[in-house]
């Protein structure tokens, strides 16, 4: 009987095979794939010094997650808070047994910006504040008016009148009027109040209307003592005057008033000139004492801030009539008007601003009153 041989190379063969096709299916397999960032971003791209952002992300695939600038190691998604003092792009990197992965966003940070106020000259008067301010940049600005009551006068023997605001002191910048809107840029802005000088049919800084400008200042040629509201006289230490500005509206509450004093003469009131207004005023004022006279209203008058008004002369008075009612300036109405100037005891000069002729007319009649102030003064 024949006994069986063991075939051990058909086996070895066999095993050899199968290692084989197992190491070639092995080295044939799909490799590992890197990580995938799905989304890495700021919440807030653009912040302000001392304000935050929020850094947002999510990673799959990844065996550690890594974010720079100080943040560190975190989790596959999640969200964090930075505070950063300037501009900074942050990169997260992910990383498997593949490889590594980065992606970037920036969270920029800007300065906050200020808007001022600048009087540029201004002799009295506050600067408006921007209660908003300080801005970032982008961000709409609203300008301010002259809520401060800037002022120019006496400068130099001229006054000016405030026009606006320009970012240029000269006034070669953006100019700006109040209301108006701009878009703040990446600076600080300053605003410079824009002057002009007056001139005739301004309003002036009464309120009134301008109309007489002498063209320069010079020393008065009488002593001003005015009589302020009962029941304190002053004495200004006014020397000096340019312009004349008439009262915004007539100023007799009748509507009209008398001169007063009839069959009185009054020392010192019979200056016909410009510039003889106010000494007339003062000395009917002193030589008068009837209340509600058309001198008195004006003496007493407070308007617009100032209290220094008074009736204006007869040349003063055609000054009136030819500069503002000849232009339909004013308000006047087409009748007669008093004037400060005393013809004699029992008359005193008026004129009809509807042909603008001049009378004297009696002291006891009622007609119109306008007062008058001189401004640019300067200090003795």
């Amino acid at each position: 009987m024949k006994s069986k041989r063991i075939n051990y190379f058909k086996y070895f063969s066999l095993f050899f095979a199968i290692a084989v096709l197992v190491f070639i299916a092995g080295c044939s397999g799909t490799p590992p794939s890197a990580p995938i960032i799905n989304s890495f971003s700021a919440l807030s791209p653009t912040i302000v010094i001392g304000e935050s952002s929020t850094l947002s992300w999510s990673v799959t695939d990844a065996t550690s997650v890594t974010i720079d600038n100080g943040v560190g190691t975190v989790a596959l998604s999640g969200t964090t808070t930075v505070s950063p003092i300037t501009t900074t792009t942050y990169t997260l990197t992910a990383t498997n047994t593949a490889g590594s992965v980065t992606a970037t966003t920036t969270v920029t940070v800007s300065s906050l910006l200020t808007i001022t106020y600048n009087g540029n000259g201004n002799k009295a008067g506050t600067v408006p504040v921007d209660s908003s301010s300080p801005y970032q940049s982008g961000a709409t600005v609203t300008v301010l008016g002259n809520t401060g009551d800037l002022t120019r006068l006496k400068d130099g023997g001229t006054s000016y009148r405030f026009t606006g605001w320009n970012t240029k002191a000269d006034g070669s910048g953006a100019y700006h009027t109040e209301g108006s809107t701009f878009i703040m840029g990446a600076s600080n802005v300053t605003l410079y109040a824009q002057w002009t000088p007056y001139v005739l049919l301004d309003i002036g800084p009464a309120g009134g209307y301008i109309f007489y400008d002498k063209g320069s200042y010079y020393k008065a040629d009488f002593t001003i003592v005015k009589a302020a509201p009962d029941p304190v006289p002053v004495t200004p230490p006014y020397s000096a005057w340019r312009y004349l500005e008439a009262a915004p509206s007539d100023e007799s509450p009748n509507p009209e008033e008398g001169w007063g004093c009839w069959g009185v003469s009054i020392s010192g009131a019979d200056g016909t000139a410009v510039g003889k207004g106010e000494q007339n005023t003062l000395d009917i004022e002193a030589g008068c004492t009837t209340p509600g006279t058309a001198a008195d209203i004006c003496a007493n008058l407070s308007l617009g801030g100032y209290s220094d008004w008074f009736l204006p002369s007869k040349d003063e008075l055609n000054l009136m009539y030819e500069n503002l009612q000849v232009f339909g300036v004013g308000g006047f109405i087409d009748g007669y008007y008093w004037s400060s100037s005393e013809y004699d005891t029992d008359y005193a000069w008026n004129q009809n601003f509807a042909s603008g002729g001049q009378f004297y007319y009696p002291k006891m009649n009622a007609t119109r009153v306008r007062a008058v102030g001189l401004f640019n003064y300067l200090s003795i």
